[in-house]
């Protein structure tokens, strides 16, 4: 049986290179001393040959073969041995193809790499997750990113972390080649497109006359079904490094899509492009009167979205500002899609911000929250159509601290309309009071009716609460279970508290549980949602600090 899977394999292996009319060396053949050459771009889309010698083979079939080598002649010395962006590179015994190059060792002498032998690749599609070489790092896998300023890359850099990425700021999308792609042209494997770019440059190890490129001869990101662009690229140059040179060059069009990153390297097809997320943002710095608008495709990937298009945004807000710091910021966000049922799905969301050191990364929390919830909800699958962001900025203060709050009067009845005066002190500015109306619930009870007054933005008030709790020994309220679905959520982000608001509520304790259908999410969660009477009152600038007020209920 094992044989004749062997054989199988073999098969499909010789059909598929019939395809792109060329021989392969497997790895019986591979002998130490063997001399080949190896194909790729160091400078715009010419393909250039560097010499390689054969120094043995690791690994086993159980765990996959690894081939060693070394890289030698005139481009190796130009390059400074082995670089990022060769990752992918072609090589060649007797004019049949063995593999690609993939890994090398950071600070070791850099003429020396791995190769992932070309049948690895040619069954990427089925083949299972392989060992790496112990110690040894693909040759390639930093993100390039084009079109940030010095604060949006060390946000984006912050973003990336987390998912074990790291992206550098080498990438442009000027010039780019014309050429068809073949073995030993540069390509780009890319997450986003437009006005910003950031993806990785590699090389390709194999085409077919149907449009099918493998690549890389490592893990892009090692995301087994993916979803990214396949561009042609444009190399700058090779940038020698004490830790390991790289290329730096241009992402190209878009040309197809890559639809596996797997072990042995990432494989896809040329015409089709990936699904994609359109993002539009535009910024005004009130202070300075300038403006900035960005346009950019983001793939659709679960895991990567929320934190590039978080990644753009701040960029975009980083254009603008021309400035660190503190600040007053109003943004306005949509994101439209739809569920597994193909019903519509919109989170339409305007907040207001402060911070008195670090505004631009404090701004995007509420959209990176909605699109962590739409894009990695629990509950079913969601396709974006696009997202909207219009952002205002300002180096002013809009913040008031409420001073005071009192009733106009000491009795009320069900139903009336209650006038609150609540008086409010700007930063550095004069007091001044502002009257909101509070309506009584139609059908609460004969008796005392205690109403809480707070900002938006202010927490201060759970944290008080919370402490009295502690000292008067009342257990926290136990969570209740309960199916939510994601319209749920969707909802929750649409009607949320915003800091430039006055909320009125009826105080936290006054009436049970049972009464309040958002007192299911108990703590912290249940206090956020108030109860159904909560009523508010939104202003032109930040709320701070709360208060109290006290009403007889009478009868009507």
């Amino acid at each position: 049986m094992r044989i004749f899977i062997m054989a199988l394999c073999l098969c499909l292996q010789l059909a598929v290179a019939a395809a792109s009319n060329v021989s392969l060396m497997p790895i019986r053949d591979l002998r130490p001393g063997m001399q080949g050459i190896g194909k790729t771009v160091i400078q715009g889309d010419t393909i250039e040959e560097f010499n390689v010698e054969i120094l043995g083979v690791q690994g086993s079939e159980a765990t996959g073969y690894s081939i060693f080598v070394r890289l030698y002649g005139d481009l190796i010395e130009k390059t400074g041995g082995v670089a990022q962006g060769m990752s992918g590179s072609p090589v060649y015994v007797d004019g049949r193809l063995v593999g690609a190059v993939a890994f090398g060792r950071v600070f070791n002498d850099p003429h020396y790499c791995f190769l992932t032998p070309i049948g690895r690749m040619l069954s990427l599609l089925d083949e299972p997750k392989t060992t790496t070489p112990s110690g040894w790092l693909p040759q390639g896998t930093s993100l390039q990113a084009g079109g940030f300023t010095e604060y949006g890359l060390h946000y984006l850099q912050e973003k990336l972390q987390p998912l074990g990425l790291e992206a550098v700021g080498h990438a442009g999308s000027g010039q780019a080649s014309s050429k068809e792609l073949q073995p030993g042209s540069a390509v780009g494997a890319s997450i986003m497109q437009g006005d910003l770019t950031l993806g990785a440059l590699g090389t390709v190890t194999w085409t077919d006359d149907k449009g099918n490129v493998l690549a890389f001869g490592h893990p892009f990101m090692q995301r087994g079904k993916s979803n990214f662009y396949m561009t042609k690229a444009w190399v700058l140059g090779v940038v020698p490094n004490m830790q390991s040179s790289y290329k730096v060059g241009n992402m190209g069009t878009p040309i197809g899509r890559f639809t596996q990153d797997r072990a042995s390297g990432i494989g896809g097809a040329q015409g089709q492009l990936p699904k994609t997320i359109p993002l539009f943002v535009t910024v005004n710095d009130t202070g300075r009167g300038q403006g900035n608008s960005i346009r950019v495709q983001v793939v659709e990937d679960e895991k990567l979205a929320p934190a590039i298009v978080d990644a753009a945004v701040v960029n975009a807000l980083s254009m603008t500002a021309d400035r660190n710091g503190g600040g007053t910021a109003r943004l306005h966000f949509t994101i439209t899609g739809r569920d597994s049922q193909k019903k519509t799905l919109v989170i339409d969301r305007e907040n207001m911000f402060y911070s008195s050191d670090a505004l631009l990364k404090n701004v995007n929390a509420e959209l990176s929250e909605a699109m962590t919830i739409l894009m990695q909800n629990k509950f079913e699958s969601v396709e974006l159509y696009g997202i909207t962001v219009e952002a205002q900025l300002s180096e002013q203060v809009q913040v008031a601290e409420i001073q005071q709050v009192k009733a106009a009067t000491n009795k009320a009845v069900p139903g009336e309309k209650l006038a609150i005066d609540v008086t409010m002190k700007p930063y550095r500015g004069q007091e001044f009071t502002r009257t909101v109306y509070f309506k009584v619930p139609k059908d609460y009870p004969k008796g005392k009716l205690h109403l809480q007054v707070r900002g938006g933005s202010s927490m201060a008030w759970i944290i008080e609460l919370l402490r009295k709790q502690q000292q008067e020994g009342v257990p926290a309220a136990k969570k209740q279970e309960q199916r939510r679905t994601l319209a749920d959520y969707v909802k929750a982000t649409n009607n949320a508290d915003k800091n430039n608001e006055i909320i009125v509520d009826i105080a936290t304790g006054q009436q049970s549980m049972n009464d309040n259908p958002n007192g299911k999410d108990a703590g912290l969660a249940g206090m956020l949602a108030g109860s159904p009477f909560k009523q508010k009152f939104p202003f032109d600038f930040i709320v701070d600090g709360e208060g109290e007020v006290t009403v007889g209920i009478g009868e009507k």
